[in-house]
């Protein structure tokens, strides 16, 4: 066990090492910027020495290492910056349509100087299919002296602020903030005029479903780090970083440029081997040392740059003051690297220009084959697979050629023989070949198609449904599903149930067979519908200022085409409305909805947002055939093939095409609502499903 006395000796050594290098790298640099000719002959000099080489002047190696290596391990240590939005409905599911926002914003500048503003936008993101963009239905701005201001310093650099609202419709949503830092003198957030010294958006999306016992969705892909490098787990994750593996291969990285340009200053020239090209290798590492500082410096600037370092100048002259030295410095390493290589091997200023920019050209390009890597690594996966037989065939035969030009060397002619030994190999190259393949050869063979044959589907007669007036029609056993909630207990109940899924319901028994949800309102609007002597009545009360959609939705059979016709009485307001429902699915479904004020409208209800979510009229007017008031109506409902119509008494008020949803089946029912007053009070007398004409 080390002894503390050489625990401090260590730690002594380590220090004046670190001192030392503040001191050396410094003057290295200024030294190599100043006079580049100095480079090769001090190298050469510390080279031939015995013991303690380049002691005045800080190693190449350990300079670029300096230079290059600890700033591109650093930067994945620095804070991030930005704007990182969330709600608490992320995590807690919840079908409250009224949401709370969070916004925790990280900016670069610490000045006190400044003041925060928030821009939050709510955005109904709509189909492009349908002829209109997305629609902006809120913005609401936060900043000091505003007439909203929730936003809550943490510290000079980091604020939070608050933002809430109330989802009305079903649908698709952008909740977008801009989380700007500002100085009052420069910028106005009531008008967003003027100069913003940061600004960080971020974006949640929200799908509000149709149904209001569906939780709403968020989904948000932005998140920011915490990870400051400062801190005492900055650094320590720091020594860590450094310490990795990866590291050591990309030290190897950062040598592999000065080497090339080590072998092209002496290819050619002089032999190539491990002594006469370190002196070379040594030089590029002082060269490449002051540029690799350069673009670190510039990077790393432009990386914490806020508008207000140079006096709120512009993004363009801003930019080209950090990239300048970073453009010097390239000149600067071009003018040495045409020097050095007119010096070791005596061209004139041309031809040692034209190697010097095609070593940059090849460097440059091999960079952006690393970088793009991600896109074009299945394209090279694929060319290294076809090379390497390839390259394997040109070797055997630039080994036959070498082996007939020693003979040709030695006046030595083929034999009889030679040519056997040859076919020979060939025929044991090509049984092995065989042998291999038939061993470790890739099974390409596709597996058999699974079978496509329809499960047969069975069906289950709604209790209390009659026998239709009309003739009894066998439905396409391919457009019917089975009742999910069908149990054997029910179906021994039932042990004959009727395969004929259209009929007359009457409303004689209960409902069991029906399901209900609300996609606007509120539950407590809902007297619960009870069936009483052959009419289902139902109703929404008036709750606050709520309007009340509500839904009954038949689970018995699922139709591909259907004619859906109900008997309907008004006993309430005369802006009481009935739907009809088709092809109803989790998917949407189609629905035509008619009022007592004599208007009717036709919607494709896209429930997961297939092209857009929510309720999209597609066809609305008015017709004198709806009778008004306190007075009994016939509604018919027909799905056929893409068309879907809607007939009031037996008149066509309106029909559809549908060609973008294209929903094929699905379920039928009703719906009650009112736009205006409450109660509704409707009276459904018969519900006739038949097969479409």
């Amino acid at each position: 066990m080390k002894s503390i006395f050489s625990f401090f000796l260590d730690i002594e050594k380590l220090i004046y090492k670190i001192l030392m290098w503040f001191i050396l790298v410094p003057k290295t640099l200024v030294k190599i910027t100043l006079n580049p000719a100095w480079a090769p002959d001090y190298v050469k000099e510390e080279l031939e020495k015995d013991n303690t080489p380049f002691d005045e002047y800080i190693s190449p190696i350990i300079l670029l290492l300096v230079v290059a290596l600890i700033p591109a391990v650093a930067f994945n240590l620095l804070p991030t910056f930005g704007a990182s939005i969330s709600s608490p409905a992320e995590t807690q599911p919840t079908t409250d349509r009224v949401l709370s926002f969070e916004v925790r914003t990280d900016f670069r500048s610490s000045s006190t100087e400044m003041d925060y503003f928030h821009t939050w936008t709510v955005t109904r993101v709509v189909s492009a299919s349908t002829g209109n963009g997305n629609q902006v239905i809120k913005t609401e701005i936060h900043y000091p002296q505003g007439p909203v201001n929730f936003i809550e310093e943490i510290d000079d650099n980091t604020v939070k602020d608050k933002f809430l609202f109330t989802f009305q419709d079903p649908g698709e949503y952008l909740v977008a903030v801009s989380a700007g830092k500002f100085n009052p003198d420069k910028f106005d957030p009531a008008s967003q005029q003027g100069i913003v010294t940061e600004i960080y958006p971020s974006t949640l999306r929200v799908i509000v479903p149709v149904k209001l016992e569906d939780p709403i969705v968020i989904s948000n892909e932005e998140r920011t780090k915490d990870t400051e490098a400062a801190s005492s787990e900055g650094i320590e994750s720091f020594t860590a970083s450094v310490q990795r593996e990866n590291t050591l291969f990309l030290a190897i990285a950062l040598m592999l440029p000065p080497l090339f340009f080590a072998l092209a200053t002496k290819l050619l020239i002089t032999t190539i081997g491990e002594d006469t090209l370190k002196e070379s290798f040594y030089t590029q590492c002082y060269y490449f040392s002051p540029l690799s500082l350069a673009i670190w410096a510039s990077y790393y600037a432009r990386y914490f740059f806020t508008s207000d370092a140079y006096f709120f100048a512009s993004g363009n002259l801003a930019i080209q003051i950090i990239w300048l030295p970073t453009l010097l410095a390239a000149l600067w390493f071009v003018r040495a690297e045409v020097k050095t290589i007119e010096d070791a091997r005596g061209l004139n200023g041309i031809r040692s220009l034209a190697i010097t920019l095609i070593c940059i050209a090849v460097m440059l390009f091999a960079a952006s084959g690393i970088f793009q890597f991600a896109t074009l690594q299945d394209d090279v996966r694929l060319l290294a697979i076809r090379a390497y037989p390839i390259l394997a065939a040109t070797m055997i035969a630039g080994f036959g050629l070498a082996w007939y030009r020693r003979r040709r060397s030695r006046h030595e002619f083929m034999k009889p023989s030679h040519f056997v030994g040859i076919a020979v190999n060939a025929v044991v190259l090509l049984a092995l070949l065989g042998f291999v393949s038939a061993r470790f050869g890739v099974q390409t063979q596709s597996n058999a198609a699974p079978s496509t044959e329809p499960p047969q589907a069975t069906s289950t007669a709604l209790a209390g449904a009659t026998e239709p007036s009309i003739p009894a029609v066998t439905a396409n056993p391919s457009t019917q599903t089975a009742l999910p909630e069908a149990t054997s207990t029910e179906l021994a109940e039932s042990p004959t149930p009727t395969l004929n899924p259209y009929y007359v319901d009457e409303f004689n028994t209960d409902l069991t067979k029906w399901s209900t949800f609300m996609t606007s309102g509120d539950s407590r609007m809902v007297i619960p519908p009870v069936v009483d002597r052959g009419v289902l009545p139902l109703q929404l009360l008036q709750v606050d200022d709520r309007v009340g959609q509500y839904y009954l939705i038949n689970d018995a059979f699922s139709y591909s085409d259907v004619k859906v016709e109900a008997v309907v009485t008004n006993r309430g307001n005369n802006s009481n409305g009935v739907g009809l429902i088709c092809r109803y699915s989790n998917v949407g479904w189609y629905e035509v909805q008619i009022s007592n004020s004599q208007r009717f409208a036709i919607y494709v209800v896209d429930s997961v947002g297939l092209v857009s979510q929510g309720y999209n009229e597609v066809l609305t007017g008015e017709s004198t055939a709806i009778r008004s008031g306190p007075s009994t109506n016939v509604y018919t409902l027909t799905c056929k093939g893409k068309t879907i119509s809607l007939s009031v008494n037996g008149e066509l008020l309106g029909e559809f095409e549908d060609t973008y949803l294209g929903l094929t089946d699905g379920k039928i029912g009703l719906s009650i609502w009112s736009p205006q007053t409450l109660p509704v009070i409707v009276d459904i007398e018969t519900l006739t499903v038949s097969a479409p004409e």
